[in-house]
């Protein structure tokens, strides 16, 4: 991985020069002159847009879809896994973010095509959730957009009462009936199954309590106790998690790994088993069987237990014994059926010149969400649908950007093929701007960022969604209010950038700004006001890149 590291920095520095020679200082107002004293200084102007595919990992609560700012740590498994980098072109063992997303890119070496696509798994762990693997997979060149919904860990209880099976009287059993709601539109979608729990008195016996004593010296004593004193007698209580969206992830079928339509329905957890009112502490060589049936018709393709291996989930059957307390499960169902790899064609337009970040959810006929997607670019922008279920839907767009009209649903015929158009238009109150941004590192003047990656911004202090926007090369098109305080925040590696700069400009069209921060103004041939950011950077990104 070292020489990759060479030949990305190496490849970085050649662009760089290559920019410099060709134009891209003139972009910049020619950052190689000083200014004020018209003087030469050497300045490099920084790009990344080799790396033809990046990846931003956005990390949410199943709940709310609200962004996750906890401490997490994210590895990545399977195929592709090694061919997976940061800016500065280095793989690393994990990532660790407290800003709820990361954004890192792919060996430009690598072919990315639909017979050649990239497939690895995201793994992810946070302190009070659930633990998260997923299996991606990307079928083209580009920005993609990933948002990884966890769960919190459960703090639902179901206590189980235990009752003499009536088909084996050498038995207790615990069940319930249970139902697992998809993510949707819809109250009414959910799956509904049944998990029994069998424990032969032979294993009871067997059970220590917190002294490492047995609680009963026979399969007779045990009878007689029970007799006596039969409501609650022996009781389970499992923590479960039922609410889980329906996702696109990789399943191994028949020896292969396959990207197919995947639901959780639930994951569990044994908290403890009490017996006579003693809580047990050791298994002691006795056993719980789990038992998972469907209760609906049809059942799914697959159904059951599974587990996750390397970059795919893996169904191992309906029924599992465990010999150890505090075991752990997750019950899925899945269609097994072939996903379009290329799907509908989506194109974006509108009549103002805008950066843009979009996410639409794709509703089946039930009302059940089979699809998301984050649409990031410039107006005209068109998208292909990629491992996508075939069928129809309904594309509804979320409304969570101020400076656009709330877009109308688009109904697809099918998924897989089509192209539509979505006009976007502007909010009341917004105004086109470009911004363009020449970002010098701290520890060295010489050298200036024109930053090609994550990008967000909004009105300072308002509390409102950041917005994504499509920097490249220290340029990006935003729809602002006049007379405003901005924030615009750059991610690097786990660390936010954030410039405050006003839209309040005088009638010659100077920029009049109180915020402390170098800003000149142009008028572009267009009608819209560019904004030239001269900032330091405070990011490590300098540090990283070795300058």
């Amino acid at each position: 991985m070292q020489n990759r590291v060479t030949i990305f920095r190496n490849l970085l520095l050649l662009i760089t020069i290559i920019a410099i020679s060709f134009g891209c200082g003139e972009m910049l107002n020619d950052p190689t002159v000083d200014k004020e004293t018209g003087e030469d200084i050497n300045i490099l102007i920084v790009d990344f847009n080799f790396f033809t595919t990046r990846a931003t990992f956005k990390l949410v609560d199943v709940e709310d879809n609200t962004t996750i700012e906890e401490q997490a740590n994210i590895w990545f498994t399977g195929e592709n896994a090694n061919d997976i980098v940061n800016f500065a072109g280095e793989k690393n063992d994990s990532y660790s973010t407290t800003e709820g997303q990361l954004e890192l890119t792919f060996d430009p070496n690598v072919e990315v095509s639909a017979s050649s696509p990239l497939e690895f798994a995201v793994n992810i762990e946070i302190d009070g959730y659930q633990s998260f693997s997923q299996g991606l997979q990307i079928n083209s060149e580009g920005k993609k957009t990933f948002e990884l919904q966890l769960t919190k860990e459960s703090t639902d209880d179901d206590v189980l009462t235990g009752a003499e099976d009536p088909d084996d009287e050498g038995a207790f059993i615990f069940s319930i009936a249970n139902t697992s709601s998809i993510k949707s539109a819809s109250a009414e979608a959910e799956d509904s199954y049944k998990i029994k729990y069998t424990i032969q008195k032979s294993d009871i016996i067997n059970f220590k309590d917190y002294y490492g004593r047995t609680f009963f010296a026979s399969v007779e004593e045990l009878d007689s106790a029970y007799d006596a004193n039969p409501n609650d007698f022996i009781q389970l209580t499992i923590g479960k998690s039922t609410e889980y969206p329906q996702t696109v992830d990789r399943v191994m079928v028949d020896g292969e790994a396959k990207l197919v339509a995947f639901q959780r329905l639930e994951t569990g957890m044994l908290n403890n088993i009490v017996i006579d009112d003693r809580k047990v502490y050791d298994l002691n060589g006795g056993s719980i069987e789990q038992t998972c049936t469907y209760s609906d018709s049809p059942i799914p393709a697959a159904f059951g237990l599974v587990t996750f291996e390397t970059d795919s989930w893996v169904f191992y059957g309906t029924t599992e014994v465990y010999t150890a307390l505090n075991f752990e499960y997750t019950l899925a169902s899945s269609t097994l059926e072939s996903l379009c790899s290329s799907g509908s064609s989506i194109t974006f337009t509108s009549s103002m010149v805008s950066s843009f970040s979009i996410y639409a959810d794709f509703y089946n006929d039930e009302g059940d969400v089979i699809y998301s997607e984050c649409f990031t670019g410039d107006f005209p922008e068109t998208f292909t649908l990629e491992n996508i279920p075939a069928g129809s839907a309904t594309m509804q767009f979320r409304d969570n950007n101020p400076a656009f009209q709330k877009i109308t649903d688009v109904e697809i015929a099918d998924l897989c093929e089509g192209d539509y158009e979505v006009e976007v238009l502007k909010a009341e109150g917004y105004t086109e701007y470009q911004v363009v941004l020449k970002a010098y590192c701290s520890d060295n003047p010489t050298v200036a960022i024109a930053p090609t990656y994550s990008g967000e911004y909004r009105i300072k202090d308002s509390g409102d969604d950041w917005q994504g926007v499509d920097m490249d090369g220290g340029i990006v098109n935003m729809l602002m209010k006049e007379d405003e305080d901005y924030q615009l925040r750059l991610l690097w590696d786990e660390e936010w950038e954030t410039i405050d700069f006003s839209t309040s400009f005088d009638a010659n069209g100077n920029y009049t700004g109180s915020l402390d921060i170098d800003i000149e103004t142009e008028a572009l041939d267009d009608g819209r006001t560019q904004l030239k950011i001269e900032y330091t950077f405070e990011q490590d990104i300098c540090n990283d890149l070795g300058w």
